[in-house]
């Protein structure tokens, strides 16, 4: 399922987002981490920058003027991560290196294409929590 535009944004506190995309689908996301760790993103640190966080005129992004913006569908995968609905990308990388495995390798153990955990690697599509939960089961069993 595609991930549309955004609905609606409001500035809940400092670093949280809370969003409506066009599907009805209403998250709160939390860019604490984000923020902090990226040197680009230092100008919307401040609450009083942060809260400036507006919908772009077609609705794809929220923006701040200082420059920064996050598209719809990031802030979808991050939304869903922070629900415990799917992997972050960061973990799925961390079990393929933790068990030294090449792109088709992760695909054969998962018992996906290559082409979709090149997708998840990418970004490119999210990564369910069926998967995470079958890392988790692979590591289990043949760790």
């Amino acid at each position: 399922m595609p991930i549309g535009k955004l609905r609606s944004l409001s500035v809940t506190e400092k670093n949280v987002l809370a969003l409506t995309w066009d599907d009805g689908h209403a998250a709160k996301v939390d860019l604490s981490c984000v923020v902090a760790s990226n040197k680009a993103l230092k100008p919307i640190m401040p609450a009083k920058s942060f809260g400036r966080a507006k919908l772009s005129k077609d609705n794809w992004s929220v923006e701040w003027p200082e420059g920064v913006d996050f598209g719809a569908a990031q802030l979808r995968r991050w939304a869903g991560e922070q629900a415990g609905e799917s992997m972050p990308l960061a973990d799925f990388r961390a079990w393929m290196s933790m068990h030294r495995m090449t792109l088709d390798e992760a695909a054969k153990a998962l018992g996906l294409s290559r082409r979709m955990v090149a997708y998840y690697l990418s970004g490119e599509k999210v990564i369910p929590r069926t998967v995470m939960l079958a890392t988790k089961g692979w590591t289990a069993e043949f760790a």
